[in-house]
């Protein structure tokens, strides 16, 4: 899945000598968590977020403290206290790179650039988390099941096979290395009816990778 399709573009910037007073209107005003600064030439060259501003909240709230910490941020430019070069992504990567970097880098959200440095988008922890909760097929309903296999070609192919030859409409298959030469396999998919669903599900159950099944939203773990 590309980053173009969940990155979200006309991102809201500031530029360095931006004061902390209007970064605090901007991200309220649009409900955001992240401001990119960028140049004149839409290059990014540093990232604010909500949290960075925390440090400037008054610790009571007396009338003359809270006075004192919007002045402090109406003075304070943003280039004083923003995170300089930020980590960047370019838009032609996947989500998964885009959550790779994230894990990696310990950050939680991402501008992202074109091929010539400059600002076009932002992907946040959520924006990932919506796109791989929707490449899982879980937003499209279904039954699943799980199993543990061989990690070797071939594998998935007969549990798909039985699928086709029972009716069943495959969603998505998401696979994921484990210990021992073994991998993760979750397949979800739908019936077109209750009968052709229980021959599935009767057949699935003698496999012997099978680990748990859904149905109706419920979980069942083979014993």
């Amino acid at each position: 899945m590309l980053i173009l399709d969940w990155m979200k573009p006309n991102v809201i910037t500031v530029m360095p000598d931006t004061s902390l007073l209007q970064c605090k209107k901007l991200l309220k005003d649009n409900r955001i968590n992240y401001l990119p600064v960028v140049d004149r030439d839409k290059i990014v060259v540093g990232l604010i977020s909500s949290s960075d501003l925390k440090a400037f909240a008054p610790q009571h709230t007396t009338g003359y403290e809270i006075l004192e910490a919007l002045d402090m941020m109406a003075e304070t430019k943003v280039k004083d206290v923003m995170v300089v070069a930020p980590v960047v992504i370019n838009y032609n990567n996947t989500v998964e790179q885009a959550a790779k970097v994230m894990f990696d880098r310990h950050v939680a959200c991402l501008p992202v650039t074109d091929d010539e440095d400059k600002l076009v988008g932002i992907i946040t922890g959520w924006d990932v988390f919506h796109a791989l909760l929707n490449m899982s097929g879980a937003e499209q309903g279904g039954e699943e099941a799980g199993f543990m296999l061989p990690n070797q070609p071939g594998t998935i192919r007969e549990i798909l096979d039985t699928l086709k030859t029972n009716g069943m409409s495959v969603i998505s298959v998401l696979s994921a290395a484990a210990d021992n030469g073994m991998r993760q396999v979750k397949i979800r998919f739908r019936a077109q009816d209750s009968s052709a669903l229980d021959d599935t599900f009767e057949i699935l159950q003698k496999h012997n990778g099978l680990r748990y099944w859904v149905r109706d939203g419920k979980v069942h773990m083979k014993g």
